[in-house]
């Protein structure tokens, strides 16, 4: 597909505001550049092409942009680096070529720290490999500095983007394990979600928190927790914030007792599922950590079983609610927490109690909020998805709709303050919202990027992109950046 650019007409610390060089813009993770001042809601109609850059494959990762250059990968197996201000190609490599194995792609935004471009890599969801990689790449030459394995279990792979902080790259595991357990022939499941912390400089694992009990290996035990996101952090706590996914599989007396009382908490405390937690930079050691689902043991079989019942969907009754893509917001005293449920959460960064929760729209598989998330200090922007296409009642307007849309929450209460419709009737909105300058981006699987103003969630500007659109735009110095085309969930 393509990634497209749009412009007006008129070391290892807190990234550059000017730049946008990790997937959130900011180690708060705010998704917002609070450098624009060039795009307002006054002239944001005024944007048009800049360059539009093909590539091999879909671009669903949002651009990261440093100095001179831009960088992104795609579903084709590749990682770019253009130049800013034209387009062109400065080098490009396959993902394969970092780390050998047939097939592979990456589906993160690339973090920029000093030289370095460090990304993480996957497979087809249907297939096994071998094991989850960081790879850092040079800047400048695109020449692999070091890879590091930092799950060896074959379905791990990496879905949340890098963050460097202080020397160390901090990265979540997940998996396609619960998409394996489709074949009702798969031994489901034994993976387990995981933090890890590597030396910037050498590859080395400076530590590694995982958010199950140890299962041994054994696939009749916890499993899931696939960390989807990319992680907050608070320099002054010394805390790292993450969520994480749903168990593939528990123990069979927890089973039992799901099945039986889905209301009840049979689970162990260390059972980390569909949770927000904190923590310790240095150490991975967790400071707190809150449950946001008294049940969730689910896998892709439970929604296309192959042929009757499928062994592998142990608790049929599991809505699936992650804690999405996008990762939480750190807003001051707050950090916030987009979930599949349809609600979003804020919470106490010291200790995880619950300060608001707000119910913004219907969840689902797929959100809810599967990606989409942002906040410029005074809002929180959400994206509902509404997969199920449940009929729900927007604020204020009273509107009622059966597919996606965007909200602004108040950040001290929770209060919906808007809410707007996607104008294209049965699109979801799965995609991750950036935000800048009184104004607020947000792709939409018809194909298009939209602006709407902040204050009023009224659609200031769309511009029709040729193909789904997932990934809120970098904003850098009066220009948007984004990539277009998303061919799967």
């Amino acid at each position: 597909m393509s990634v497209s650019v749009l412009s007006a007409q008129d070391r290892s610390q807190e990234p550059q505001s000017n730049q946008w060089s990790i997937a959130g813009q900011n180690l708060s993770n705010t998704w917002s550049q609070p450098a624009e001042h060039s795009i307002n809601p006054a002239n944001v109609n005024g944007l048009s092409p800049k360059w539009v850059f093909t590539t091999d494959g879909d671009v669903s990762a949002t651009p990261t942009v440093a100095d001179d250059a831009v960088y992104f990968p795609d579903w084709g197996g590749n990682l770019f680096a253009v130049k800013k201000e034209t387009g062109r190609l400065i080098w490009s490599h396959q993902i394969s070529d970092y780390d050998g194995v047939a097939g592979a792609i990456s589906r993160v935004s690339p973090a920029v720290d000093g030289n370095l471009v460090i990304i993480g890599d996957i497979l087809n969801s249907k297939q096994t490999h071998n094991g989850a990689n960081v790879i850092a790449i040079d800047r400048h030459t695109g020449t692999r500095r070091w890879i590091t394995q930092v799950e060896a279990h074959p379905a791990a792979v990496i879905t949340g983007s890098p963050v460097v902080f202080d020397s160390v790259v901090y990265i979540g595991v997940s998996s396609n394990e619960e998409t394996l357990a489709l074949d009702p022939t798969y031994p489901c499941c034994s993976f387990r979600g995981s933090i890890v912390a590597l030396d910037e400089k050498t590859g080395t694992i400076l530590w590694k928190t995982f958010d199950m009990p140890d299962n041994g290996g054994r696939p009749d035990q916890y499993s899931g927790g696939a960390v989807w996101q990319p992680p907050a952090i608070d320099p002054k706590r010394g805390l790292l914030f993450i969520g994480t996914g749903n168990n593939y599989t528990v123990p069979a007396d927890v089973e039992a007792c799901q099945n039986t009382t889905p209301t009840a908490n049979c689970t162990a405390a260390n059972d980390f599922f569909d949770a927000a937690f904190a923590l310790d930079l240095k150490t991975g050691q967790i400071r707190w950590a809150h449950k946001l689902q008294s049940l969730d043991t689910w896998t892709v079989a439970c929604i296309r079983p192959s042929g009757g019942t499928n062994p592998n969907c142990p608790v049929p009754s599991s809505p699936d609610f992650d804690l999405g893509g996008s990762g939480p917001n750190l807003i001051g005293n707050i950090v916030g927490f987009g979930q599949k449920s349809g609600i979003f959460w804020a919470l106490n960064p010291d200790n995880g109690n619950i300060v608001w929760s707000t119910p913004v729209g219907p969840g689902g598989s797929l959100g809810g909020i599967e990606w989409g998330t942002a906040t410029d200090g005074k809002r929180i922007y959400v994206a509902i998805s509404n997969n199920d296409h449940l009929a729900y009642t927007l604020v204020p307007s009273g509107q009622q709709i059966s597919w996606g849309s965007w909200s602004a929450l108040d950040v001290a209460t929770g209060e919906i303050l808007w809410q707007t419709a996607d104008p294209t009737a049965g699109t979801i909105d799965t995609g991750s919202v950036s935000v800048a300058n009184g104004v607020m981006y947000a792709g939409s699987y018809a194909g298009q990027m939209y602006a709407l103003d902040t204050t009023t969630g009224n659609i200031l500007w769309s511009f029709p992109s040729g193909g789904s659109v997932i990934d809120g735009p970098s904003i850098v110095d009066g220009v948007l950046y984004w990539g277009s085309g998303y061919h799967r969930n």
